[in-house]
Parts: structure tokens; C-alpha cells; sequence
């Protein structure tokens, strides 16, 4: 049986918490500015805003997997 149950919470005590929570963060504005920028503005530019962002949440995510 895993080390975790489902039913109980997950408690996060990596070391790079504060900073995955920092780059979360940063992702979701970055995802909401160039959502607004691909409705309002050029279509390019949030393109590029997004991928951005993405960049960030990758960065996160290498965190979280590798456990640190």
C-alpha cells in the first residue's frame, strides 16, 4: 500500500515549497495577462506571453517531480 491514502492530506515539506508556490503564481498571472492580451490585443504577443508562463509552470512541475 503507498504512503499516502487518499483520504488523508497530502502535506508538502519539500525544500523549494515557498518558491513552487512563487512560480505558480507567476504562471497563473501570466496565463490570465496573455488570455486578455489574445482577446483585446495582438494575437502574437500573447502567444508569447503565454508560452512564458508556461515556462514557469515547466519549471515548477521538474521541481515537484523530482521531490525537492
Amino acid at each position: 500500500m503507498s504512503k499516502y491514502h487518499n483520504l488523508q492530506p497530502f502535506e508538502d515539506k519539500g525544500r523549494f515549497r515557498v518558491l513552487r508556490q512563487w512560480l505558480n503564481l507567476i504562471f497563473i498571472i501570466g496565463a490570465i495577462v496573455g488570455m486578455i492580451w489574445f482577446m483585446k490585443g495582438d494575437h502574437d504577443t500573447a502567444i508569447y506571453i503565454m508560452i512564458g508562463a508556461g515556462v514557469f509552470k515547466f519549471v515548477e512541475l521538474t521541481l515537484r517531480i523530482a521531490k525537492l
